[in-house]
């Protein structure tokens, strides 16, 4: 019997990044059982987790130990044996030893106008020595069933030019870092499917200079400090993290099943917490003090009304209000999206942010909205300046808009500017002279009402979350794993000298 040869073939040229496909590695029938009719019918829609301005396409996550080991054995032999990081994170550097394939498969399915938008894989931890480092994906099927659909690659998030580009081939594996932007292109016709997951490897464990705030494992989706010397962190690792405002970590809380993506204070000794796992979690002592599971989908956004009642926001598209028993008192539900952001604007007043290109004020004793202005793309981030009643907002193409309300919460005046390149996360008003904005270019800004740029700073990912410690002071959680505090001197007028 002839065997045919496997081929490699290196997708991106002139550079140091890995990318490459492993052809026909799988049969057609390899590839038929791994598709099976079971997994064919448990496909889900994404959006319950990810929103669409991000993907839209189904997908079915399994883990299965057996399956992933013999995916592993069969790859191993064309993957290399170390990678060499030298990083400005202390935790990054080093060799990294091959070790094993992430036992968490997700299989995706793309029909027709579907698609997964450029992006960057994010890293899967296992613990702090044990991590993934290549995205591991099979071509279930080939380009002849469908249109479009190629996976395409990107020096940088924002360029239009394609870096290069992979037509997908059945049993065709491809190889690539987690750290170079990538997506699937739209489909025009037909169905696609493809089954992914991580290539994990692993590095003795280095006795480190222990820097302020290190402890999380991957993305910080948010930090809230709760007291004079107490800030909060909950990221992907699936853990909240206390801290004192040196950054030493007092304690450390675990109660949700996945990536914590915000928190909110109660009380003097009462916070709550929201997650992926779609539950709203109440501490009290370091404990979880109850479970509220009000939310049909990811749980986005928190906001105290009083000692006993929260908003929550969630990619079921609503706005649930709650006592911290987990009676639902009221719901909203004029929202077509994903509902980014709720915040508080007076005693029985709150906005709210979304991907329906809206921001809608509500009174939390009528049904109906008091109010809507509308964009034309996804609101993704929004604080209030109750003093001076501006409005600030935050949207997909790195807009920011700062509305000035009236006392019945009529728009009176609007600006908007660029801010960002790419998506702002988050907004933190200061004072009422300034405030903060963090987005998808890595960058935290500072900036007057005016929309003047004070001074910029940096992480090396995402900035997700922004906190004032003091006049002088604030700090970010990035997607890096990292909580930088920036000084920052005030100057008689206000301004910022960093």
């Amino acid at each position: 019997m002839i065997t045919s040869k496997i081929e490699i073939q290196n997708i991106l040229p002139n550079t140091n990044s890995t990318c490459f496909v492993i052809q026909s590695l799988f049969s057609k029938i390899e590839c038929e059982e791994l598709l099976n009719t079971k997994i064919k019918n448990s496909f889900k829609k994404a959006i319950s987790n990810y929103p669409t301005y991000y993907r839209n396409n189904d997908r079915f996550v399994t883990d299965n130990d057996d399956l992933a080991n013999q995916l592993f054995e069969k790859v191993k032999p064309y993957l290399p044996e170390t990678i060499k990081i030298n990083s400005t994170i202390q935790s990054e550097n080093g060799v990294w030893h091959l070790k094993e394939l992430n036992n968490r498969l997700r299989y995706c399915k793309y029909s027709t106008n579907q698609y997964f938008h450029r992006h960057l894989d994010g890293v899967h931890y296992r613990d702090e020595t044990t991590q993934s480092k290549l995205t591991f994906m099979i071509y279930l099927n080939s380009a002849t069933e469908f249109k479009g659909g190629r996976t395409l690659f990107f020096k940088t998030k924002e360029t239009d030019e394609i870096w290069a580009s992979y037509v997908p081939k059945q049993g065709d594996l491809i190889v690539f870092d987690h750290n170079v932007w990538h997506e699937g292109e739209i489909l025009t016709q037909g169905e696609k499917f493809v089954l992914r997951s991580d290539i994990l490897y692993s590095k003795e464990a280095i006795k480190q200079i222990q820097e302020p705030f290190t402890g999380h494992l991957g993305y910080i989706w948010s930090i809230l400090k709760i007291d004079d010397n107490t800030i909060l962190s909950g990221g992907r690792d699936k853990e909240i993290k206390s801290w004192n405002i040196s950054g030493k970590q007092k304690y450390s809380f675990k109660g949700h099943q996945n990536s914590i993506l915000c928190i909110e204070k109660i009380s003097d000794d009462i916070f709550v917490s929201g997650s992926r796992d779609r539950q709203i979690l109440v501490w009290k002592d370091h404990k979880v003090f109850n479970k509220i599971k009000v939310h049909a989908a990811i749980v986005l956004s928190l906001c105290r009304l009083d000692n006993n009642t929260l908003a929550s926001s969630s990619g079921d598209n609503t706005i649930k209000l709650s006592n911290l028993n987990g009676t639902v008192l009221k719901t909203f539900k004029e929202h077509t999206n994903w509902v980014w952001q709720v915040i508080k604007l007076d005693h029985d007043i709150i906005s709210s942010s979304s991907e329906d290109g809206t921001i809608k004020i509500w009174n939390l004793n009528t049904d109906k909205s008091l109010k809507t202005f509308l964009e034309d793309c996804s609101i993704i981030s929004l604080s209030y300046n109750r003093l001076t009643r501006k409005l600030i907002s935050g949207n997909l193409r790195g807009e920011i808009s700062i509305r000035t309300l009236s006392k019945d919460y009529h728009q009176t005046k609007i600006q908007t500017f660029k801010a960002h390149v790419g998506i702002i996360r988050t907004i933190k008003v200061i004072n009422n002279n300034q405030f903060a904005t963090g987005g998808e270019d890595n960058k935290v800004k500072i900036w007057d009402f005016d929309g003047k740029l004070i001074v910029e700073f940096e992480h090396q990912n995402f900035v997700q979350s922004i906190e004032k410690l003091d006049d002088n002071t604030i700090i970010s959680a990035s997607y890096d794993g990292t909580i930088k505090t920036w000084k920052i001197k005030t100057t008689a007028n206000n301004g910022y000298i960093a």
